[in-house]
């Protein structure tokens, strides 16, 4: 079981003055979400930056059907994270492709045009 975060702001009544130790009790709240947080390594062992991380949620009586949640971007060190509910089963799929002819800008000013 996870707990939240919880922020105090040190101003207001709790504002620290010079020389002044503040004793503070802080109450953490139950938390019942999830994530899921990993990394996405080329073969030769570097992260892979912007590779495409899908998430799905399997469907409980046929496992070849998955229900797509969402999805996002690996960042420059191939991290990814998703919040999730708990209790249910997820499959994540994984798509990396480096173009051999990068997308230059007269191709970009093209395509705004459609």
């Amino acid at each position: 079981m996870g707990y939240k975060l919880k922020r105090i702001d040190l101003d207001g009544r709790n504002r620290v003055y010079p020389n002044e130790e503040k004793d503070l009790e802080i109450v953490l709240e139950k938390e019942y979400r999830s994530a899921i947080h990993g990394v996405v390594l080329l073969p030769n062992g570097r992260p892979a930056e912007d590779a495409l991380v899908k998430l799905f949620v399997k469907n409980r009586h046929n496992d070849c059907e998955l229900i797509p949640v969402t999805f996002t971007f690996t960042d420059e060190c191939g991290q990814f994270l998703f919040g999730v509910e708990p209790f249910k089963e997820y499959v994540l799929k994984v798509f990396f492709y480096r173009p051999e002819r990068p997308v230059q800008k007269h191709d970009e000013e093209e395509l705004d045009e459609r």
